[in-house]
């Protein structure tokens, strides 16, 4: 009578214990789901590009920044207006 006590004890841990990796493998595979879209989110994976999306950018500074002519020359032209102005200091410090 104890024997078939204890074996059907044994017999249910058992299921239990099926039953409670089959659901931490599907636990598993969804934690590896969510990992993969994090992973690709992270990376920037590519996005669908639709009629909606294109040509816009994702966030503030989303896609490359680039400067115009005008911009540049601005940038340059007082670039050149300081170093002109270093120049000329050393200069009346010299004499």
């Amino acid at each position: 009578m104890a024997s078939k006590v204890v074996d059907n004890v044994m017999q249910a841990l058992a299921r239990a214990k099926r039953d409670l990796v089959k659901e931490a493998q599907k636990i598993s595979d969804e934690i590896g789901k969510i990992d993969a879209f994090l992973m690709g989110r992270v990376r920037g994976a590519r996005r669908r590009v639709t009629a909606a999306t294109k040509g816009k950018t994702k966030g503030k500074r989303g896609g490359k920044r680039r400067i115009s002519a005008a911009g540049r020359a601005r940038i340059a032209a007082a670039q050149r207006r300081r170093w002109a102005k270093v120049r000329a200091s050393k200069k009346g410090s010299k004499a």
